[in-house]
């Protein structure tokens, strides 16, 4: 089908009426752009340069378009369109002149290190304090010692891609019962969560990684205090709290966090911190636990919550970590149980702010389905093999995939025209949609894309 051309100038007064209802410049999608390009611009490239037809630049920026429009297959059909015309929509929105296949991408973008681009992250946030949007991810803990405003923070890891037959060195791999070895990339990530608040924003993010193929395995834990480290660095003056699951309610862990001068809220099963529901259980029959109640809801779909809070005790046999425990149930108008968990935390906690460290602990769930379960089961198909390759392939493109997710993150908070897009339709169906407009008609850039698809742009020259 020949494509029609909305790229002329006959069109830019639609764009300009447009472009003022997006008044916050730094975080629109051509500012993100731009804050990509100037990077991608500035990595040093190892080819030989008598060798390079597609500039590192524009190939990292083409990848990123295609997790940015959610299509394995954008390249191919953008090449066509310009070969037809000598233009195409990665250059109109993006700024890609050379559009490179598939296969070149994979072959370009593998060797890339990983820690060029993982960057962005602490940029872009930056970019979301400064406007004022980062206080969305603050919770409060209204009394006690450490009463204050805290960004809540949670880490959780996930694997992107398993296999039993496709590997590189930097596989982590494990052996199952039956001798069978598989291959695994795994991630841990730092992600700004807000219990009541379906708003996520991922603020770093650590690779789980082989260092020498077969020898020294990584692991989750490992990879978490890397994360750690890095994050009080970039970030030494953020006042944060940390969650987690059971995982990471580990005392070298959280001696870590606690040097780093950081707050946590570390879930804590019975099954594997015995020391702590022993001194627990000790304190119940001494009757030196506090314990209340809270309700919650109107009052045809009220929720009863009954909390015990036990204070000074010790994580391990070592004594060397000490902290409180504060456990919660949650109970229906029946008296059914709905929720029972528990978490070792270093906050003071009082029946003021009890209900407040609870719904914080709870918030850790937002990670994986506000975060993991949308990037792989809606659109950005994070588990689809796009390359694996034999160096860093699979990373960098991981990092392209979560620099997507971030850019729609902020697209969604603070763009108008976006927002009347989403309202529209589903957000699938929204990028199928402009998918399809991407291969049939060549757009003068992002806001007109947007028009086309709310049907307020002009005729067709």
């Amino acid at each position: 089908m020949q494509g029609l051309d909305w790229a002329s100038p006959s069109n830019a007064s639609h764009v300009e009426k447009a472009q003022q209802m997006r008044p916050l410049t730094s975080l629109t999608l051509e500012a993100l752009i731009a804050l990509l390009s100037d990077t991608f611009g500035r990595l040093a490239d190892s080819r030989r340069p008598d060798r390079v037809d597609y500039s590192l630049h524009d190939t990292l920026l083409s990848g990123f378009a295609m997790m940015f429009f959610q299509y394995p297959s954008l390249l191919e059909f953008q090449r066509k369109m310009q070969q037809r015309r000598g233009r195409c929509n990665l250059e109109t929105i993006f700024g890609v002149t050379q559009v490179p296949s598939d296969t070149q991408m994979r072959d370009i973008l593998d060797g890339v290190a990983p820690e060029l681009l993982r960057p962005l992250l602490p940029v872009l946030f930056e970019k979301m304090r400064r406007v004022g949007w980062a206080k969305e991810f603050k919770s409060t803990v209204p009394s006690g010692e450490h009463q204050g405003d805290y960004y809540t923070l949670m880490l959780d890891g996930t694997d992107y891609f398993h296999s039993t037959e496709i590997q590189c060195p930097g596989c982590v791999q494990q052996r199952d019962g039956g001798g069978q070895v598989h291959f695994r990339h795994t991630v841990v990530s730092a992600t700004l969560v807000k219990a009541g608040s379906h708003r996520v924003f991922p603020l770093d993010v650590e690779e789980v990684r082989t260092s020498d193929g077969q020898e020294k395995q990584d692991c989750e834990l490992q990879a978490a205090k890397r994360l750690i480290d890095r994050l009080r660095q970039e970030h030494p003056q953020m006042a944060l709290l940390v969650g987690g699951d059971d995982l990471y309610c580990h005392e070298p862990f959280i001696m870590q966090l606690r040097q780093q001068h950081l707050h946590h809220v570390l879930v804590c099963k019975p099954d594997s911190h015995r020391e702590v529901y022993t001194w627990v259980a000790d304190l119940d029959r001494l009757a030196a636990c506090e314990t209340g109640q809270w309700h919650e809801g109107p009052a045809c779909r009220r929720r009863f919550f009954t909390y015990r809070i036990a204070r000074a005790v010790p994580l391990t046999t070592s004594r060397r970590v000490w902290g409180t425990l504060v456990e919660v149930w949650e109970h229906d108008q029946t008296g059914k149980l709905l929720y029972h968990n528990a978490w070792f935390t270093d906050l003071e906690v009082d029946a003021a702010n009890v209900a407040v460290v609870v719904r914080i602990g709870r918030s850790r769930w937002k990670i994986e389905n506000e975060q993991f379960n949308v990037q792989k089961n809606h659109g950005y198909e994070l588990e689809h093999n796009y390359g694996h390759g034999q160096h860093t392939l699979s990373m960098v493109f991981y990092l392209l995939n979560l620099l997507a997710f971030v850019a729609h993150v902020i697209l969604e908070r603070g763009d108008q025209l976006y927002q009347r897009c989403l309202a529209t339709t589903s957000r699938r169906e929204l990028w199928h949609t402009l998918r399809t407009t991407m291969r049939m008609i060549l757009v003068a850039g992002w806001t007109q894309l947007l028009l086309i698809y709310l049907d307020a742009e002009g005729p067709s020259p």
